[in-house]
């Protein structure tokens, strides 16, 4: 079956030197992605220094059509799919993760900075820091990605920074917005619930009410600070816009 990966694209971010590898020649290094090569437009160098041209799929120059991909991550882990780079959230069999770095050019096991049990995707206790080296991981959809900073954002009371990687405290007067307990709802309504000014507008179905000045909106998952009716609001899902009653500022 054909290699439909376009490691080219996965590679074109990584700094010259990258240490790759092939069954062909063994350890080689990224010397450049050639945007302007018609077919062979991965360039790396081997051991000796030769130069060698790899298609964006992974076949060999001057290989015929039907070859397999013959260049990989390294000869100990060769699915690039799971060439992460820092900044993904990587999925497991039994832990979700944020990626940091590599720990050595095996690409078998990495660094995070957070991480928590993924089972049943319910993100409710976060650790920091240690190694991984599970081989399931994946790289996790973007639905599954918003849902675990939230919750690192929910569980840390903070900001989740794309920069360090770390959820960062805020002051105290952005963090939290003013609760305006105007609605009476009822179980199983439909409502947009967040936490703060910071995180995006939710769907959810509100349960019950709760004597917390912090978190008085029960829903079907959680409990949260903010909740408002999701009828005539629609326009605010996905969104980290201000909600004001009569759908104006």
């Amino acid at each position: 079956m054909a290699n439909k990966i376009n490691i080219a694209e996965i590679l074109k971010d990584c700094p010259n030197g990258t240490k790759l590898y092939s069954p062909v020649c063994g350890e080689v290094e990224l010397s450049q992605i050639c945007d302007d090569c018609y077919k062979y437009s991965i360039i790396v160098k081997t051991a000796v220094g030769n130069p060698l041209s790899f298609s964006k799929d992974g076949r060999l120059y001057i290989q015929y059509f039907g070859a397999e991909c013959l260049l990989f991550p390294s000869s100990e882990m060769r699915d690039w799919r799971r060439f992460f780079k820092r900044g993904d959230i990587v999925y497991g069999s039994q832990e979700i993760s944020i990626f940091e770095s590599w720990a050595d050019t095996s690409y078998t096991t990495f660094n995070r900075t957070l991480h928590c049990d993924s089972e049943d995707l319910i993100f409710d206790y976060f650790k920091e820091g240690l190694e991984s080296n599970d081989s399931s991981c994946c790289l996790a959809s973007d639905k599954i990605r918003t849902k675990f900073i939230a919750a690192a954002e929910k569980y840390y009371h903070g900001k989740y920074n794309p920069d360090t990687l770390q959820v960062e405290q805020v002051e105290q007067v952005e963090q939290v917005e003013p609760i305006k307990p105007k609605y009476l709802f009822k179980p199983f309504d439909k409502v947009l619930v967040r936490d703060d000014e910071n995180n995006i507008w939710y769907a959810n179905y509100f349960s019950h009410y709760r004597e917390d000045e912090d978190y008085p909106y029960v829903c079907i998952d959680s409990s949260y600070r903010n909740c408002i009716p999701y009828e005539g609001n629609e326009h605010l899902l996905g969104t980290t816009d201000t909600y004001t009653e009569g759908g104006s500022e």
